[in-house]
């Protein structure tokens, strides 16, 4: 038995299959759309106290949204500089004081500062400046944290408020 030849003008064609289950259609799709583009990462009412954290994939990246004791949200990769383990295995949680790699015991400050790792006062040629978490962009608006993995991340205005204010006629 054959698949009809003749389609209804009504229904629109699905892409092939292909397209939802090829490994690099998909690595091209978080390449060039979530890791290219502001993200809405988490929403900020859930991050309420210092140290509360959520990590979030972000492409291929995974990233680490966390409120500092300032009040302030921050974002950074979830990798640690010194072997490249991730710091937070949890998805969410409370960092008490600062967020340490369970690798090597590297620890971080809440605002991505390296403030401790084993033997560092041994290596002087160490600069703990050089070797904080790595920050990503984060912008908080309309009670969410969007973040922005792209090396050059392009205009919050232009691209999400913008989008939003054409789309839904002025919402900001």
């Amino acid at each position: 038995m054959s698949a009809p030849t003749d389609v209804s003008p009504s229904l629109i064609s699905t892409l092939p299959g292909l397209s939802y289950t090829d490994p690099e259609l998909f690595r091209q799709e978080q390449e060039r759309i979530f890791e290219a583009r502001w993200v809405a990462a988490v929403r900020s009412a859930d991050l309420d106290g210092p140290g509360t954290f959520r990590t979030v994939d972000v492409g291929r990246e995974n990233v680490i949204v966390v409120r500092g004791r300032d009040g302030l949200l921050r974002a950074f990769l979830n990798v640690c500089r010194h072997r490249g383990a991730r710091v937070c295995m949890e998805r969410s949680g409370v960092a008490r004081r600062n967020i340490q790699c369970g690798y090597h015991a590297w620890t971080y400050g809440l605002d991505g500062k390296l403030v401790a790792a084993p033997n560092l006062n041994q290596m002087p040629d160490v600069d703990r400046g050089d070797y904080g978490l790595v920050p990503v962009p984060l912008r908080e608006w309309l009670g969410y944290a969007w973040v922005c993995v792209a090396d050059e991340p392009p205009s919050f205005e232009d691209t999400v408020v913008g989008a939003v204010d054409e789309r839904l006629g002025g919402a900001t």
